[in-house]
């Protein structure tokens, strides 16, 4: 079959199986310059989202998502309640979406949640 007729039969196959939606080709393509790339773009993000849970590792692009969001923050209120969020969401053990990190890590934050900055 024509290339045309082929991407049509593909299309009509599929359609209802893709996990997410599909940006055009120029942007899918910009995905690889970076991971910042991907991850700015909605689309990459799902994608990467999606890929991330189909490895057991979702919580991993969930803290950077919290991470980028605190960087953000400019009231030491919020900065405060925060912190207390991710180090109950991601760091502290045995966390709902615990990350994989060492030892002298999540004790070096456990010791410097009180005062986040």
């Amino acid at each position: 079959l024509p290339w045309p007729a082929q991407a049509k039969d593909h299309d009509a196959i599929f359609k209802d199986r893709c996990c997410f939606h599909r940006s055009n080709t120029e942007e899918t393509l910009a995905w690889s310059d970076s991971v910042d790339t991907l991850l700015a773009n909605k689309d990459g993000l799902e994608a990467f989202r999606k890929f991330l849970k189909s490895e057991f590792s979702e919580e991993n692009v969930e803290f950077w998502l919290a991470c980028e969001d605190f960087k953000k923050t400019t009231s030491s209120t919020k900065i405060a309640a925060k912190a207390q969020k991710i180090y109950a969401d991601f760091i502290e053990p045995d966390a709902p979406k615990e990350i994989n990190i060492d030892f002298h890590t999540r004790n070096h934050i456990s010791q410097n949640i009180s005062e986040p900055t």
